[in-house]
């Protein structure tokens, strides 16, 4: 086998060699360069500004990715109703067809051919950081935006609006932004107000209650989500409060009998960039973990070509990957306006306090919020940065859509203060 390797190395080496044979083709195809001339740098510049402002960019070694979450997106395609299928059935055999790369990467035959086609080696190298940038910017079809809106309208049609009067048939749902608080929250629903609330602990996922409070329930993801709707623990009763980091996906378990009723707690989008890069650095226990993290700096995070921006706006969009705009803004302010009771999480007395009204929570031992809130759980320590330094304002502006619904969700939360405080004066002055 070895022998027949070699043989094989040492006749395409003679080919790549040969005075016929086509280099740097990439490179020729987008600066039109004829088989005769010798391709230069001036080329490759022209090849490259061409592959970035006029293609978009998949790659062989991520047929998925390129197929399902850039192809599908920017051009509106979707599978037949009678080829459902299809699209998985050829990524799969089409990546088993290619040809397995015998050649040792960095090794000799490697450093010939490579030498020989320098340019398309440079383009390649570029199209792989245009890959990573492009999936967090490229516009999305019209088609597919309409899509992400009908899953959007139908996930929250489940939610009771803010402005309705409660039922006794309504289910607090709790959306959970990762490092916004979130653990506290849900240590003070179980331990301070005696509420079953939803998370896996031991799997696979049952209507067994652990600890008392916890009702082994996963609705991490999508596909655990469906499996736990069919577990019926919605219809039966057995939660109290329904949590989930997926707003859209989370608020499918809700039913037109048993509707939800959503609340969040927001925090600050560059100091929960911050919190999360650290966070993501020593939390082994994370299906997130990144150990690598450590190597890099935090304006590197931010920096990565894919680095995921803007998370509350695109998880309440549905708009996972792709571009974002103003419209996506206005509909997360409508979405959070109507459907969501806001906290934040730098406000977390308030918090609770229009929490504790809105639902009729009571402590089962007076101060228990409290004491949880001067001992936030799974809390992190981290270098601090400074407000409107370089890396805060690069943060801020690769977020800048979440920043602006965070500003407006400040807006209702202090309406909501504001209101609670204007009743309760006068209660006190009918009262005295």
């Amino acid at each position: 086998v070895e022998t027949l390797l070699r043989k094989d190395m040492v006749g395409l080496l003679e080919f790549v060699t040969r005075e016929d044979y086509y280099d740097n083709f990439l490179t020729r195809m987008l600066a039109n360069v004829p088989a005769h001339v010798e391709v230069t740098e001036e080329h490759f510049k022209e090849a490259r500004m061409i592959l970035e402002n006029k293609f978009l960019i998949g790659m062989t070694n991520d047929v998925a990715e390129t197929v399902q979450k850039r192809l599908k997106l920017y051009f509106g395609w979707e599978e037949l109703p009678s080829q459902q299928g299809c699209e998985m059935y050829y990524i799969k055999n089409g990546v088993m067809a290619l040809p397995p790369v015998t050649i040792e990467e960095g090794g000799h035959y490697w450093r010939a051919i490579q030498k020989i086609n320098l340019f398309d080696m440079k383009l390649y190298a570029r199209a792989m950081s245009v890959f990573g940038q492009q999936k967090m910017r490229m516009p999305v079809h019209p088609l597919a935006v309409q899509k992400e809106r009908e899953v959007v309208n139908e996930a929250f049609a489940r939610l009771r609006n803010v402005d309705e009067p409660l039922d006794e048939s309504d289910v607090p749902f709790f959306w959970h932004i990762p490092k916004a608080s979130g653990t506290t929250v849900k240590e003070i629903l179980s331990r301070c107000y005696g509420l079953v609330r939803t998370e896996m602990v031991k799997p696979p996922q049952s209507l067994d209650v652990y600890s008392k409070y916890i009702l082994n329930v996963d609705l991490t993801t999508k596909e655990s989500i469906e499996a736990a709707k069919n577990l019926g623990f919605i219809e039966n009763g057995l939660a109290d409060v329904v949590i989930s980091q997926l707003s859209l996906e989370g608020a499918t378990v809700f039913s037109s009998y048993h509707m939800g009723r959503a609340f969040t707690i927001m925090r600050h989008p560059v100091k929960l960039a911050i919190s999360l890069f650290y966070y993501r650095q020593i939390a082994t226990w994370e299906p997130t973990y990144r150990p690598e993290y450590k190597d890099i700096s935090l304006q590197d995070y931010i920096e990565l070509n894919g680095y995921y921006d803007n998370w509350m706006v695109r998880i309440l969009t549905n708009a996972k990957t792709g571009g974002l705009n103003d419209g996506h803004l206005d509909l997360t302010k409508s979405i959070i306006k109507n459907k969501f009771l806001v906290g934040i999480s730098d406000h977390m007395p308030d918090t609770f306090r229009v929490l504790e009204k809105r639902f009729g929570w009571k402590e089962m031992k007076e101060g228990c919020v409290k004491e949880k809130l001067n001992r936030p759980s799974n809390s992190n320590k981290y270098p601090e940065v400074a407000r409107g330094s370089k890396v805060w304002n690069v943060i801020a502006e690769k977020n800048k859509y979440d920043m602006g619904l965070y500003y407006y969700a400040l807006e209702l939360f202090g309406d909501v203060v504001q209101k609670m405080s204007d009743t309760a004066k006068m209660g006190m002055e009918v009262a005295t």
